[in-house]
């Protein structure tokens, strides 16, 4: 009679402790969708604390965490810590949830994480980083136009080619990716080839008429193809 009643009582602790969390998960979410960050963390904290594997919690934390870092870019403060943060929450979330609904914000916090940690530290390694988030989002050309910079910045003939072949890929799957061309030309413009930057500068400039860097490059670029025809050069 007494064991039964202590499955009682630990079934009833059980079940309130499930209730507990329910309510902690809907609290948090009410507070996210509302902007109120701090006290969503705090709510899907004390979930977490009760339940550390419940996905509701881990997802509803990652984005409230993620939300303040992109307050945070918003305002240009310092987001290393915030980005790196978030990260984690994600790292730890991608154990619990493996249906990719993720996928696309780890991606986007990734690449945000790799571009602050290079603000801190200009010479840190975040190819990794930007790789990690390009297998999680193919999708995210942001990541790939960053890891194409940082190719090409390393000058040595591999690197710039792989660069080449990132920006081409960025320009033929996303065609208003108007980066992309700008840093293509870049590469032909550097290696003088003077005809690809022009081709390049300009289908971007036809995307986006407005963009002076664009504007003044493409001039520059065919008043040096008309020096170049007027010389015999070409």
């Amino acid at each position: 009679m007494f064991g039964r009643f202590c499955y009682i009582v630990a079934l009833c602790a059980t079940l309130l402790l499930i209730a507990c969390v329910e309510d902690d998960v809907r609290r948090g979410n009410d507070a996210l969708r509302i902007g109120d960050y701090d006290r969503a963390i705090q709510n899907f904290s004390r979930a977490l604390d009760v339940e550390p594997a419940n996905r509701d919690a881990r997802y509803g934390l990652a984005l409230s965490y993620y939300a303040v870092a992109e307050e945070a870019e918003h305002l240009k403060t310092p987001t290393f810590d915030l980005w790196n943060r978030t990260a984690r929450e994600f790292d730890i979330l991608s154990k619990v949830d493996s249906s990719g609904r993720i996928d696309a914000n780890y991606s986007t916090c990734l690449f945000y994480l790799a571009r602050a940690t290079m603000a801190q530290n200009s010479a840190a390694n975040v190819l990794p980083l930007l790789d990690r988030s390009i297998q999680l989002d193919s999708l995210n050309f942001f990541s790939f136009n960053l890891k194409g910079l940082i190719l090409s910045e390393r000058g040595d003939k591999e690197s710039v080619e792989n660069a080449k072949k990132i920006f081409i890929h960025v320009v033929t799957r996303e065609p208003q990716f108007i980066s992309a061309y700008v840093n293509l030309g870049n590469i032909y413009w550097d290696e003088g080839d003077i005809e690809s930057a022009w081709d390049t500068w300009s289908a971007g400039l036809e995307r986006s008429p407005k963009n002076q860097s664009l504007i003044y490059w493409t001039q520059v670029a065919e008043d040096s193809l008309k020096s170049m025809v007027l010389s015999g050069r070409l």
